[in-house]
């Protein structure tokens, strides 16, 4: 039940990438395509590339737990949170990135 303008908390539905050194800069195009075959096959989600260096030469995911209203009827001064994600979201994230990886250019 909703009362004073509260709104019932949000699915995760945003991630950052964060690309391995191999695929940032003159790489860039692949990295780029990986994160094209993770809109497809995650239609549900929506995937952005971290800026800046990578940390190391494997994949990460972070889940984007908290929005700026945006959404009809929302207060754009205020930041909505979402549902703690399911655990293994993350995991099978970064498997399908790796197995994408591991495939190259036939991914797409």
């Amino acid at each position: 039940m909703r009362t004073n303008g509260e709104h019932a908390l949000r699915e995760v539905s945003q991630f950052v990438i964060v690309l391995p050194g191999r695929l940032v800069g003159s790489a860039s195009a692949e990295g780029r395509m990986l994160l094209e075959a993770m809109r497809r096959e995650y239609p549900q989600y929506e995937f952005e590339p971290a800026a800046g260096r990578p940390l190391d030469e494997d994949f990460r995911v972070i889940p984007i737990v908290g929005r700026v209203g945006a959404g009809e009827g929302d207060d754009p001064d205020r930041v909505y949170m979402c549902k703690p994600l399911d655990p293994k979201v993350i995991p099978d994230l970064v498997d399908t990135l790796r197995a994408y990886d591991s495939l190259g250019t036939a991914v797409n």
